[in-house]
């Protein structure tokens, strides 16, 4: 197969080959000339491609990416000052119909990763199928640590299961465990039989790096829930199951990334590099509509960190001054005077589509090792992971050493930072900007930190608080009525996910 002709606009085509004509959760497939079945080696790709388009793109529509708003919220961007928005956009009063496609698409995309799940076992094809369940179990993941409760056990069984159940938040990750180890053993399983090499378009049918990349999964599953103190002993035996494994972390190098064959095409380039520019090097709608933000800005400025001209250029007709405003505030600048997002995210057409970082899952381990959890050396760790995030965004590994060598500098020099983890945290959400906004806002509201992260300026904000969750989606209330009504009444700033403080 040619994989340089799937992209993630395909996403209504894989849905096709999913539902064919069938009733279901989510099936918006009503053309009968689609086609309706796919072997999974061709479904793998897209559905991949689709996960980072997700994570980090525009819409195929040429709407503004699923995560974008983090950017906003966790002091990476900010909004133009050419450009009015919705007042309810900026003090978090936001309604049910408040990106809908992190909830959409996911539900979507589950649907194609389980095809290739079911498919793949029908065929005796353990590696795609063990592939498939790891995918599946992260899309969950990122839903439970969005909404809390969802529908999951029922969500994707197929013809007539139009109305299914939301289950328990905990429930959930407890089984995505369960769900990752079949997976796992699926790849185990997996010598002399179909490898999808090339159309495994993450690790190139890498089995190790897979393998890795379940772990570390898993990882960020256990410090999500680490200030839960009736999950210390579920916590302890995962890690001895991960331990047991000898398989070990995503490490230096290692990045979960995928990329389809992206090219300077309409729908091909990089979503995250074409939400930006045009096909012909223009600058976008978007490109106009995000800016820096003052606080990540003044945040690198004030460490003399070099990845500040990664995360955002110069100030037009300048080369050194770097500009920005707070989120929300009424004395926005015209987009001359500020920075634009920088060339370490915005790299190029054909830059791949970060799922999980080398430089995250290093700042993990590091955690880990700083509570105990694992026997490296945190310190080691910590470093190594500051200087993945340099080379992730074009910097060098002899930049990051002086960077986290300046003496005395805290929360940037790992002796001289008087909490470790507040350290930790800090790097890592200095190293998330514009790629992992989500992670960002998972470890503010596990953890608070980093702690002088802005609330909106807008004089509308009267909830001074970045809410906890989003509330569910307005199809929910049309279609699925009396099973999202059995949640109660949900608030942004009040509903917790089960591992939130």
């Amino acid at each position: 197969m040619h994989i340089k002709r799937l992209t993630a606009g395909m996403l209504a085509v894989l849905l096709a080959v999913v539902a064919g004509c069938k009733s279901d959760y989510l099936d918006v497939n009503n053309n009968p000339n689609q086609v309706t079945a796919a072997t999974p080696q061709l479904v793998l790709p897209d559905a991949l491609a689709t996960t980072g388009w997700y994570l980090t793109g525009n819409a195929p529509s040429g709407a503004a990416g699923s995560f974008y708003f983090l950017n906003l919220w966790m002091g990476y961007w900010n909004w133009s000052g050419n450009y009015s928005i919705a007042t309810s956009d900026k003090n978090y009063q936001f309604t049910q119909g408040f990106n809908n496609s992190v909830w959409t698409s996911a539900y979507l995309n589950l649907k194609n990763y389980n095809y290739v799940d079911t498919q793949a076992a029908a065929l005796g094809q353990p590696l795609l199928q063990g592939m498939a369940k790891i995918m599946k179990a992260l899309h969950f993941q990122l839903l439970v640590d969005t909404y809390g409760d969802i529908p999951y056990t029922s969500a994707l069984q197929g013809t007539g299961n139009i109305l299914p159940k939301y289950d328990k938040a905990q429930d959930i990750y407890d089984d995505l465990f369960k769900q990752i180890d079949a997976g796992i053993a699926l790849l185990g399983k997996g010598d002399g039989t179909l490898n999808p090499g090339a159309n495994d378009i993450m690790f190139q049918g890498d089995i190790n790096k897979w393998l890795k990349f379940a772990n570390t999964l898993k990882l960020r599953m256990l410090l999500r829930q680490s200030e839960k103190t009736d999950r210390a002993s579920f916590i302890q035996t995962q890690l001895a199951t991960i331990k047991a494994s000898g398989n070990g972390f995503l490490g230096a190098g290692e990045n979960a990334s995928v990329s389809p064959g992206y090219t300077n095409s309409q729908n091909m380039q990089n979503p995250l590099y074409g939400a930006f520019y045009a096909i012909n090097g223009n600058p976008t709608t978007l490109n106009n509509q995000y800016k820096g933000n003052l606080y990540g800005i003044t945040f690198y400025k004030s460490t003399n960190d070099p990845r500040l001209g990664a995360y955002y250029r110069p100030v037009a007709g300048t080369t050194t001054t770097f500009n920005g405003t707070l989120f929300g505030t009424t004395d926005v600048l015209v987009n001359s005077l500020v920075s634009d997002v920088g060339p370490g995210i915005l790299k190029s057409v054909d830059q791949r589509s970060p799922i999980l970082q080398s430089h995250e899952s290093l700042f993990m381990q590091a955690e880990a090792a700083q509570r105990g959890w694992i026997t490296d050396d945190p310190k080691t760790l910590y470093q190594s992971a500051i200087t993945e995030s340099f080379i992730n965004v074009g910097r060098t590994a002899a930049e990051a050493t002086t960077y986290y060598s300046q003496a005395g500098l805290n929360d940037v020099n790992w002796d001289a930072s008087t909490n470790k983890i507040e350290a930790i945290i800090t790097q890592k959400w200095a190293s998330e900007n514009g790629t992992a906004p989500f992670e960002a806002w998972s470890d503010y509201r596990r953890l608070g930190l980093p702690a002088a992260v802005p609330i909106s300026q807008d004089p509308s904000t009267t909830v001074k608080q970045i809410p906890l969750r989003l509330l569910y989606p307005t199809s929910e209330y049309s279609n699925n009525a009396a099973n999202v009504a059995a949640q109660g009444t949900i608030n942004q700033f009040t509903s917790k996910i089960f591992w939130e403080k």
